[in-house]
Order: C-alpha cells, then sequence, then structure tokens
C-alpha cells in the first residue's frame, strides 16, 4: 500500500458499473440497488481489478444545492492546500468523471475519484453543516427506508474491543458501560457544529422504531403496542432478524431533550431499555416517569435505533451509526439466537456500497481473529472501511510490533482507507472522571513520549490520535455524500415520480365538506366512550370490570393491618433468632416447647373472631409413628384454625411485613426521650404507623395502571369501530397517536397524583375521627390482650407438662401467668392498628375517587377536543366548524 494512502488525507472510494450503455447501466443499477449484492450506480464490485468511465449528471437536488451554497466555485484554500498529497487533475465542475485505472495485485480497489475529494476540501463549514444535516433530515423522513441507501458512517467491532470508548472519543459523551445494555441495539449519533452568539452543548435523544417484535405485535394488555405495520396489511417477519417485523410507517420518539452532557449517560441507558422492553411504551422510561420502572428486559437484542443529535461550540460535523459487538458464543443456550441476529444486523447495515465502515481492532489479539473484520470480508467492504487500532497502551515493550507495522504500512490486512491508531482512558480514569480534554491531551502525550510511537513508527504520526481520526472521517463522510448526491437526487425524483403516478389514479374526495364529517365521527367516538364510562344498561361492562378492580384492591389495603407475631416465650430474645432456629430440621420426636411454638395474632375480617394459632414443628413421618407419649401432641385451639390472612392477590403487589413485640419494643426505646418510665413517646407510634403504610405507593401505582390499560383499550375498541372505514389511511395513524399521547399524558399525571397522596400519608400520620378511633384501639386491645393471654396460657400449660402436671386450660388464673412483660407494646400495636384501619379506608377512597373522577372523567370531557385540535379540523380548507 503506497505512503500516500495511508499516511496523507483518506482517499474516497468510487467505482463505475460495466455496462456500456445507459439503458443498460440504469437496468442494471436498479437490480444492484434492490438486492444489496453489489454497489450502486458510480461503484463497482471490489473483485474487478479495473472499471470503465462514468458520466453521472447533478440532478435538480444537487442543482439547488449548488445554487444555495456556491459549490460550483472550486480551488479554496482546503483543497490547494493538500494538493501536494495527490497527483495532478482537472475539477470536473457538475459533471463526475471517473476515468479508468489498473490496480496492483496486492490492493484491488478503486477510490473515491479525486474531482470528488477536491469539491468536499473545497466546502467549508457551512457547507459541510448543511450536508450531513441534509442527509440526516433524508435518513429521519425515512428515505433510506423507502427511496435508496444514504451514505454513513458504520461503526463495527467485537466484543470487548475498546468500541466503546472510541464512541465516547467521538462524540465527546459517555456512554453506558456496566448496564448490559449498550451493545444490544444500535446507536445513531449526529453531531453538527453550532457557531451562533448563543450556542450551548445541545443533545435530543430519540427513539427510531423501524421493527416490531412478534411476541408483542399485538399486545392484548396494552393495544396501543399493536404493530403499526398491520395498517397497510400484515408485516411478514425479517428474513434475517429472526423474530424481529418491519414495520411500516417507522415511528420516531422524542426521549428527552439535554443540556448538560453529565445527563447523557443515565438517559442513554434509560432510552436502550426503552427500546429493549418493546411490550411496554416508552413513556415509562421517560426522565420523570422512570422512578418506579423496574430495569428488566423483555428482548436481549434490539434493530430499532436510539438517535442522539447532539450540536453546540466546537464540535466536528460527523456522523456514524454504532452497532453491537459482534458476539460468537453466548452465556446461555436459550441465547444462542442472538449470534445470527447480531451478524446478520451488521450485514445489512455495512452492504450498501456508499456506507463507510470503522472496524475497531484492539492490539491486545490478533488482527486475523476478528470476526467482525472477518463479516466486512465477507460482503466485499474493505475496499470502504478504515481500520482504528485500540489499547495501544496495553502492548508491551517486549512485544513484537511487527504485525502492526505491517497494517499500518499496507502490507498486510489491507482496507481502502488503511488504519488509525487511538489510545483511550484506562477504566482508572474513567473512575476518576477525565474529561474529554484531558484524555486527549494525555493521548497525545503517550503518542509523542512513547516507544515505537515516537520513533520508529513515527512515519505513521498522521494516523494516530482520535482528533486526526475525527477530522478524516468527517472529510471523508462529505466526500461520500458529495459523490452520493446526483444519484440520491435521481432516485428521490423517480419515487416522486411513481408517487404522483399513483396519486392521480386515486379517486376524487367525496363531495361532502370533510371537516364536518370528521367532526361528527370524533362526536360519535365520544358518546360512545362516555356511554360506557357512565355505565348505563346495556353498557356497563367497562363499570363493572373498574369496581371489581377497585373492590379487590380495597379489600387488599383494608386487609393489610399491621401484624404481630407473637412468641409465647417472655424471654427477651429476638423473634427472628428463634425464627431461624425453628427452620432447622429436627432430629427425632420433638416435644412442642415455649421455643418452637409461635403464635400469629392478626385482626380477622367482621364476621370471625380472631383465633389462637400453634405453629410447631413436627419430626418427618417415621419419627411420628416412633412417638407414642400425649406429651407430644400439640396444643389444639378449641376452634377449628383460621388464618384472617387474605389470599395474595394476583393484581396487586402487597410487601407488608409483620413485627414480632420485640421489634415494637426496640422502636419505642429508640423514640423514647422522657426520664420517665413506663411510657410511650408518640413518636414511637408515629414511625411505626409511617411503616405501615409505606407500602402502598406500589398497590396504588398498579391500580392507576391496571385503571390507564383498561381505559386505553376501551377507547381503542370504540376508535377502531368508529373509524373503520378510514383504517387504511394516515389520518387514522395520526389520529391513533393524538389518542396515545394524550392517554399517556393522562396516566402519567395521574400516576404523579398519586405519588403525591402516599408521600402525604407516609410524611405525617393524622386523623381528626376520634370517635372511630378510640373505639379501633378499644377493640384492638382487647383482641390483642386475649390473643396474648391465650399464648401464656399455652406456654403455661407446656412447662407444667415437662413436669407431668395435667393443667386444663380453663383452670390458668392471671396470678400463675405472671406480670404481663410487653403490655406498652400491645398497646401501642393497638393503636397503630386503629389509625391504620381509619388511613387505609380514607386512602383507598382517595384513590379510587381520583381515578374516576380525573382519569375518567376527563377522557370522556376532553378526548373530543384533543382529537380536533391535533388533527388541526378547525383549520382544514380555512373553515371553522
Amino acid at each position: 500500500m503506497s505512503s500516500r494512502r495511508q499516511s496523507g488525507t483518506p482517499v474516497i472510494k468510487a467505482e463505475g458499473p460495466s455496462t456500456a450503455n445507459a439503458t443498460d447501466r440504469k437496468s442494471h443499477e436498479m437490480a444492484r440497488y434492490r438486492h444489496y449484492q453489489q454497489p450502486l450506480a458510480g461503484e463497482s464490485d471490489s473483485s474487478l481489478s479495473e472499471s470503465n468511465d462514468v458520466d453521472m449528471v447533478d440532478g435538480r437536488l444537487q442543482s439547488q444545492y449548488d445554487e444555495g451554497y456556491q459549490t460550483s466555485q472550486l480551488g479554496h484554500s482546503a483543497a490547494s492546500s493538500r494538493a501536494s498529497h495527490r497527483p495532478s487533475r482537472t475539477p470536473a465542475g457538475n459533471i463526475i468523471s471517473i476515468t479508468s485505472r489498473t490496480h496492483s495485485p496486492a490492493v484491488n480497489q478503486e477510490t473515491i475519484a479525486d474531482e470528488d475529494i477536491d469539491r468536499a476540501l473545497s466546502l467549508d463549514y457551512q457547507e459541510h453543516k448543511y450536508l450531513v444535516s441534509s442527509i440526516n433530515a433524508l435518513r429521519q423522513k425515512g428515505v433510506e427506508d423507502l427511496v435508496v441507501p444514504l451514505p454513513k458512517i458504520v461503526v463495527v467491532g467485537d466484543q470487548s474491543t475498546g468500541k466503546s470508548s472510541l464512541i465516547e472519543a467521538l462524540s465527546q459523551i459517555k456512554v453506558p458501560r456496566n448496564v448490559g445494555c449498550c451493545t444490544r441495539c444500535p446507536l445513531e449519533i449526529n453531531i453538527t457544529e453550532d457557531t451562533s452568539d448563543a450556542a450551548r452543548w445541545t443533545c435530543k435523544v430519540s427513539l427510531r422504531k423501524t421493527y416490531m417484535h412478534d411476541t408483542f405485535a399485538n399486545n392484548e394488555n396494552d393495544p396501543f403496542l399493536v404493530c403499526r405495520g398491520s395498517i397497510a396489511g400484515t408485516p411478514q417477519p425479517s428474513v434475517n432478524l429472526g423474530p424481529w417485523i418491519p414495520q411500516d410507517p417507522a415511528e420516531d420518539t422524542l426521549f428527552a431533550t439535554l443540556y448538560n452532557k453529565d445527563d447523557v449517560e443515565d438517559v442513554l441507558h434509560w432510552a436502550q431499555l426503552a427500546t429493549l422492553n418493546p411490550g411496554t411504551r416508552p413513556t415509562k422510561y421517560m426522565p420523570g416517569f422512570n422512578q418506579h420502572t423496574p430495569r428488566t428486559l423483555q428482548v436481549k437484542f434490539s434493530p430499532n435505533v436510539v438517535r442522539l443529535d447532539i450540536s453546540g461550540p466546537g464540535l466536528p460535523n460527523l456522523s456514524f451509526f454504532d452497532l453491537p459487538g459482534v458476539i460468537n458464543v453466548t452465556e446461555n443456550a436459550e441465547e444462542a439466537y442472538l449470534v445470527p441476529l447480531v451478524r446478520n444486523l451488521v450485514k445489512e447495515y455495512i452492504t450498501p456500497p456508499n456506507c463507510i465502515n470503522l472496524l475497531a481492532l484492539p492490539m491486545t489479539d490478533d488482527a486475523a481473529n476478528s470476526s467482525a473484520a472477518g463479516i466486512i470480508k465477507e460482503v466485499g467492504a474493505q475496499d470502504r472501511t478504515i481500520g482504528v487500532l485500540t489499547k495501544p497502551d496495553r502492548v508491551q515493550l517486549g512485544e513484537s510490533w511487527e504485525q502492526w507495522e505491517s497494517m499500518l504500512s499496507g502490507e498486510r490486512y489491507q482496507l481502502g482507507h488503511g488504519y488509525y491508531v487511538t489510545k483511550q482512558p484506562n477504566q482508572d480514569m474513567l473512575g476518576r472522571g477525565i474529561s474529554h480534554s484531558e484524555a486527549r491531551a494525555q493521548e497525545l502525550e503517550f503518542f509523542t513520549s512513547n516507544e515505537p510511537w515516537a520513533s520508529d513508527l513515527s512515519q505513521y504520526s498522521q494516523r494516530f490520535g482520535t482528533h486526526r481520526l475525527s477530522n478524516d472521517l468527517s472529510q471523508l463522510l462529505i466526500a461520500q455524500i458529495v459523490k452520493s448526491l446526483p444519484y440520491i437526487n435521481e432516485q428521490v425524483n423517480r419515487k416522486a415520480t411513481t408517487i404522483e403516478i399513483e396519486l392521480a389514479e386515486l379517486p376524487e374526495p367525496p363531495a361532502e365538506n370533510l371537516p364536518l364529517v370528521l367532526t361528527g365521527k370524533i362526536y360519535t367516538l365520544k358518546n360512545e366512550i362516555e356511554k360506557r364510562i357512565d355505565g348505563g344498561y346495556p353498557y356497563n361492562l367497562f363499570k363493572k370490570n373498574w369496581h371489581s378492580t377497585a373492590e379487590e384492591f380495597a379489600k387488599i389495603i383494608m386487609n393489610s393491618t399491621p401484624k404481630v407475631l407473637l412468641d409465647i416465650t417472655d424471654t427477651p430474645k429476638s423473634s427472628m433468632n428463634k425464627l431461624q432456629e425453628q427452620s432447622k430440621p429436627p432430629r427425632g420426636p420433638v416435644t412442642p416447647t415455649k421455643s418452637n411454638v409461635r403464635v400469629d395474632l392478626t385482626l380477622s375480617d367482621a364476621e370471625d373472631e380472631p383465633q389462637l394459632v400453634s405453629k410447631t414443628i413436627l419430626p418427618d413421618r417415621t419419627d411420628r409413628k416412633r412417638q407414642a407419649t400425649p406429651h407430644a401432641v400439640p396444643i389444639t385451639p378449641k376452634k377449628p384454625k383460621f388464618n384472617a390472612r387474605p389470599p395474595p392477590s394476583k393484581k396487586f403487589t402487597v410487601t407488608q411485613k409483620a413485627s414480632s413485640l420485640e421489634d415494637v419494643r426496640e422502636v419505642i426505646k429508640a423514640a423514647q426521650t422522657a426520664g420517665i418510665p413506663n411510657q410511650v413517646d408518640p413518636k414511637a407510634i408515629e414511625v411505626l404507623s409511617q411503616q405501615s403504610v409505606a407500602f402502598w405507593i406500589t398497590p396504588a401505582q398498579e391500580l392507576v395502571n391496571i385503571a390507564g390499560n383498561m381505559l386505553k383499550q376501551l377507547v381503542l375498541e370504540r376508535f377502531e369501530d368508529v373509524l373503520s372505514e378510514w383504517k387504511q389511511t394516515q389520518l387514522f395513524v395520526e389520529a391513533s397517536r393524538i389518542i396515545h399521547d394524550y392517554l399517556d399524558s393522562m396516566i402519567g399525571q395521574e400516576l404523579s397524583a398519586i405519588q403525591r397522596t402516599c408521600h402525604l400519608e407516609v410524611s405525617k400520620p393524622i386523623t381528626f375521627n376520634a370517635v372511630w378511633f378510640d373505639q379501633l384501639k378499644r377493640e384492638n386491645l382487647a383482641r390483642l390482650r386475649t390473643m396474648r393471654r391465650a399464648a401464656r396460657v399455652a406456654n403455661f400449660i407446656l412447662e407444667q407438662e415437662k413436669q407431668n402436671r395435667v393443667v386444663k386450660e380453663r383452670d390458668v388464673a392471671d396470678e400463675q401467668l405472671g406480670i404481663e412483660t410487653f403490655r406498652k407494646e400491645i398497646e401501642t400495636m393497638a393503636t397503630v392498628q386503629a389509625y391504620y384501619m381509619i388511613a387505609a379506608s380514607r386512602f383507598v377512597d382517595t384513590v379510587c375517587q381520583a381515578i374516576d373522577g380525573e382519569l375518567f372523567v376527563s377522557c370522556k370531557t376532553s378526548i373530543c377536543q384533543q382529537l380536533i385540535d391535533g388533527l388541526g379540523i378547525e383549520k382544514l380548507d380555512g373553515k371553522s366548524i
């Protein structure tokens, strides 16, 4: 490989088709474009050693660009300053001419025409920015999906090749490193410099959804996640991406707008989580709405893109895609499907011939072992690939540099744009929060002060460092864009002509007043929703389901009164330790003693009385047969066992934990400030009351989400029924989006309101219902004292049985039991339980009333106007409805 190619400005590849006449050439170009098997017009197959001349005249889009930015005036200083790096040539003006050249056997490739390089170098900052921004805008509008591949840079590499550090260096941001998401979906980063007086660093994070996972294509739990592609017909599964179905049209969701670089890492993590959970609305992962969103993954990989649009002063004009690292094995057999999925995704990105590939290769491994390099070779993309050698600081001085020098010189593993070397911060530096400028300064010092970079390899110094790589990548991208513009223009115009023909074949629009028709449909939808939310017969199914769910929520909250676990012994010892002792399997016959019988003190439902439940550890079946003594039989209550705890809810999460009397004693001691003995500080009751209601926020949020999904399903069913005749139109898609956004916003507001209500309940327990409070306290205290005495009687009888004395329960007197050592604790819990029952009743009513009166009522009264405003119906044809 020539030294000019390795040490100078990157040379950009351009090739011509091997067809002779224009008609055959056009047919050949279209066939190649459809299959992505060969380069586009202006490119040649890498297996050819020479190419024929190609003349491509700029189309309308390129002419407009020339008029706006005067790019036809070549010869700027940028081009002349680099003339020494290239052979002499004649500028091509508005016609790109690529002459036939013959290659040496060692490097079988074509390079981008010198005219394209001159033209790219002659552009100033504003023109660079315009070109990159225009291509990004075309990509975001779906031109790449529907019309023609657009120029781009794609970063590929195996896992653990230093690719993440390279991405951070090029983009000057931090990406998630320890959450396992960064390498599981593509990342698009668009960087533009802002030189305005009010310039500030800005990053817009967006989610681009072009694929739907077939598992969630028709999500019954959330009807708003139904595959949009089904609007235009049943989507067909992707051949190469397994369960991922191409979606038409694609969806773009603005996830967050940031003004601080320090926020990017966390927001990017949540954006990737949203992408890796296709069965959940992305709004649940957005900043401000993700406090209670679990960080779990529904899928381990997604082809959908997280996009970052970054602008600010002093930034390069650069755009690139970072793909998941290529893998050969997975941690378990269930994830083996990820290996071909990632490989096929990489192939899909790097195959288009106007794609510039950046291959990351760590200097800690043999370059021949790179799987990503193998994929590049497999699709024939070596000629348009630039290699980046990473981790040079990990190579020891005693190791051989022969492989790396031979790659830099072009003798081995030739790539069309040669190799660069970058050095990024290590883990210690990253942990200390090293800045981008500090990292670049250390990188410069590394290459200018260390062997062999400052000595034997110094002839390649123009290829050392992130700054040089970034600048040359920017020039490379600009040149590729300039070269591709004529073909892009041609294909866009061709597609536009096809669409115009198809539009001309459509029938005339209806003669009636369209705004009036749409308004009528919307009010019909409003009436249909209103009838079902109000619940009059026969439209009461929604109301019945909501009442059933609300009643279950109320039962869960009301039946979760704080429980007390009472061990029958009076010996001060942690009940948790006793539970641990009881968990050990017994050896041989076991007689119930005070250390292995526990009583569960709970408040029963109103129609039941509390019962003494003796829980005894029994030996296994064999040992029980050998057990003959009557003293080994556990005490059985006179009444049948009754468990007052409700069965676990299938819809709601309850995390209320029972406390032992010793736990209560510890809280009382911690809160005690007065020197008077046997007194309970009100702060202890407040703390225990706060602990008892702390779990409410989880089931309350679950109730809001259940109600929200019920409302979504109702609205969606009515929406599809009322607007069924327009289901194949963009109007249906846009109206659906408006409904999605509106309901998500309403549910988000309701979740915030519930969070405030829970915060009030936890922050300050309070009630003015003194009469009911006193009554509940008396009832609870009587119940707890009865159950406590029953427990102590059981303990007394067991002690007597050890001495072969038979004592009946009814004959045990209070004097025989001794002084009650947990009197304060029992009275305290009676007070806490009384408060809980009052607060729970208040809380259930408040939450259910808020959902019914705010979420449901707002939907039925406001959705009509939301659709009218969102669709702009009042502005159609300049008429007001």
